[in-house]
């Protein structure tokens, strides 16, 4: 219980945060040894290919601010797939009846894994959630951001990678 309450403190405290402090190198050094599963159990993984902008949300469904970013994330991944977006959720809460049940409630269509973010909260300097990672085609981590954010400034960072000339 009282661990419960220490995140939940962090998640009101942090929800105001801009961006966190350190940035990791790419998304695969990112995500190198971190477990995740699916919503039915299976190992899972972060696909830092394949994508222009990878979108990364970790989040939980009793998270206010949380809550408050998923619909426009929903829209986003919707808005953005046939232009290269690709939006991927990770919950902090990995009670999977639980959470297949929140994923429905939120409406939420774009992949949802669940797992330990402790490796990636240390390698980035993240520290409450929401949190949000905007990675850039080549892997390079472009923007961490930490408590809650607006449609506006998430897809400002989007746009700026979407509308970035490819390097020959």
């Amino acid at each position: 219980m009282k661990y419960t309450a220490v995140v939940l403190l962090c998640c009101v405290l942090v929800g105001c945060s801009d961006t966190a402090s350190v940035a990791p190198g790419s998304c695969a050094e990112l995500f190198d040894g971190v477990r995740l599963t699916d919503l039915d159990g299976r190992e899972a993984r972060v696909s830092c290919q394949g994508h222009k902008v990878l979108i990364v949300n970790f989040w939980a469904p009793w998270c206010g601010p949380c809550k408050l970013e998923i619909p426009y994330l929903v829209e986003i991944a919707q808005q953005y797939a046939s232009q290269g977006v690709q939006v991927v959720g990770i919950s902090l809460d990995d009670t999977a009846v639980y959470l297949k049940a929140a994923v429905a409630g939120f409406k939420i269509t774009y992949p949802v894994l669940t797992g330990s973010a402790e490796k990636v909260f240390a390698r980035t300097g993240i520290d409450g959630i929401p949190a949000t990672l905007i990675i850039a085609a080549d892997g390079r981590i472009d923007k961490v951001l930490v408590g809650f954010h607006t449609k506006e400034e998430v897809l400002a960072h989007v746009k700026k990678l979407l509308n970035a000339k490819e390097k020959p």
